[in-house]
Parts: structure tokens; C-alpha cells; sequence
């Protein structure tokens, strides 16, 4: 018996590392699933709203600067200029935008279809498999405490992936923390 438990203590060990190795994977199918069935409840539980909600605002901010033709490292005046008023109007509007649109139902969205847009009053919420976009999903473990997913819908150019970022809360819970949208269209 005494030659067994060494055994057992390192059979154990091994589980509990292979679990917790594991836990961001099976977090995230967790959530798609939750998704997949609509579940806000059992999704809100993953997911840290405040974090997500700022890193989407900063995003905004500095996705609106450069529509607007500005580069705040920019020599020109009418750059800095563009990127000062994207700045402002990203700070302005993007606040109130983001704090609305952040929803379950959006999440929901990002994690079935990749996809980081209200639905609309004419989309259908259950419209069928045929209907919806064909998605690859990749990851990237960028440290033990955070784990990228990207999703990238097949009818999308290759650059235009969305980035859902996780990382650990406690031993091995997991919360999507923040949404990174597709690099901006370079003309």
C-alpha cells in the first residue's frame, strides 16, 4: 500500500495539471455552446464586461482618428488635426455605442460567427445551419494566464479575423476579457 500512494499522488498531480493546462479550451467550448443555445446566463458568468466594454472603446477611438484621415504621430497638421477630432468624437459617441451595443447578445454573436455587429431588426436569431457563415477558429496560448482565439469567417478576406481574448480568473475559470477587431482597411 505504501509503494501505491506515490503512485496515486503523481496519477493525481498529472490529472490536475492536464486539467488546468486544458481549462481555456474547455472554457471556451463551454461558452460556445452557451452561445449556440442562447444561454445569457450561464455565458454572463464568463465573460468581464467592463474590461471588454473598454477595450472595444479604446478601439473605436483609435479605429474613428484613422477614418477620419488622422495619425496623431503625424507631421502634417490636418493629420494630427483628424486624429485629435477622431480622438474626441471616438470619446464622445463610442462611449455611449460600446456601453449599448456590449450585450450578450453580441458576445453570443462573436463567439458563434466571428462576427462583431448588432443583429439587425430583419436578421432572424435562429435562421439555420445553411444560413450561417462557415468559421475557423484558431488559438494562440500567449502565456499560461491567456489564450487567444481567432475567428475567421471564410467569406471574409484573410486579414479580417476577430480576436477573442481570455484569460485565467482563479485555478482554471476562465473570462473572455476583451474583443479585438480586424486591423482597419489600408487604401
Amino acid at each position: 500500500m505504501r509503494r501505491l500512494l506515490p503512485v496515486i499522488a503523481a496519477l493525481l498531480a498529472l490529472l490536475l495539471g492536464t486539467y488546468w493546462y486544458a481549462s481555456p479550451y474547455l472554457a471556451l467550448r463551454h461558452m460556445q455552446a452557451a452561445a449556440q443555445a442562447r444561454d445569457a446566463e450561464r455565458l454572463n458568468a464568463q465573460v468581464d464586461y467592463p474590461r471588454l466594454r473598454e477595450s472595444l472603446k479604446g478601439q473605436f477611438s483609435s479605429r474613428l482618428a484613422h477614418e477620419l484621415g488622422g495619425d496623431a504621430g503625424s507631421q502634417d497638421a490636418l493629420g494630427q488635426l483628424g486624429a485629435a477630432l477622431g480622438t474626441t468624437l471616438g470619446s464622445a459617441l463610442g462611449d455611449r455605442l460600446i456601453d449599448a451595443l456590449v450585450q450578450p447578445e453580441m458576445v453570443m454573436r462573436a463567439l458563434t460567427e466571428a462576427e462583431l455587429r448588432p443583429r439587425m431588426g430583419h436578421d432572424k436569431p435562429d435562421e439555420g445551419s445553411a444560413t450561417k457563415p462557415a468559421v475557423t477558429w484558431t488559438s494562440e496560448r500567449v502565456n499560461l494566464n491567456t489564450l487567444v482565439v481567432y475567428g475567421h469567417r471564410q467569406a471574409d478576406a484573410p486579414e479580417d479575423r476577430l480576436a477573442l481574448v481570455f484569460e485565467r480568473s482563479g485555478f482554471a475559470d476562465w473570462k473572455l476579457t476583451e474583443i479585438r477587431l480586424p486591423a482597419p482597411q489600408t487604401h
